[in-house]
């Protein structure tokens, strides 16, 4: 994983998809806080329950935690903790974070592919939420998908671009 303070660069039109969805995460973010304060106004001056809300704000954090995974991958933004990496030599750190790639795209990998099974199962089904909106569960399922299949694909990007500017760059993670 690399320190937020070194962003890789991710260019060109994959790049530019990327950031669109990383801004569809914020404006989804946006949208629960709206929701949010909507319900508790609602709540509070006019004793209304919205029970469709806590509904609306589950599926909204989905759809950030799994679409925006890439964005934050691109940015550098997922937690990470190097105090003992930082001590290593290139040689062996170069190891490890050929090893930790390995890691992440066998885990990306099974995730997209568990995550289209999980759609295809509710598509064929027609399975449905046994909430208020009664959503067809392939909706959910396939922002799960799509958001496992962008974070695989960021992080081959991102690998491809760090052999392309040398294997003796170890920095390229931070």
């Amino acid at each position: 994983m690399m320190p937020a303070q070194r962003k890789p660069r991710t260019r060109g039109w994959f790049g530019a998809l990327v950031d669109i969805t990383g801004m569809s995460a914020g404006v989804a973010t946006f949208l629960i806080g709206l929701f949010v304060a909507y319900d508790v106004i609602a709540r509070t001056l006019f004793r209304m329950t919205n029970s469709w809300t806590t509904e609306v704000t589950m599926y909204l954090m989905g759809y950030i935690t799994f679409v925006g995974a890439a964005f934050a991958l691109k940015e550098g933004s997922h937690v990470s903790v190097d105090l003992l990496v930082q001590k290593l030599r290139s040689g062996p750190r170069r190891m490890l974070f050929l090893l930790m790639e390995a890691v992440m795209l066998l885990i990306f990998a099974l995730l997209a592919w568990l995550s289209f099974w999980f759609f295809m199962e509710a598509w064929e089904s027609g399975e449905v939420s046994d909430t208020l909106l009664s959503v067809k569960l392939w909706i959910p399922y396939l922002f799960f998908f799509i958001g496992m299949v962008w974070l695989l694909l960021m992080l081959l990007v991102m690998i491809y671009q760090r052999w392309q500017g040398g294997a003796d760059k170890e920095d390229a993670h931070g």
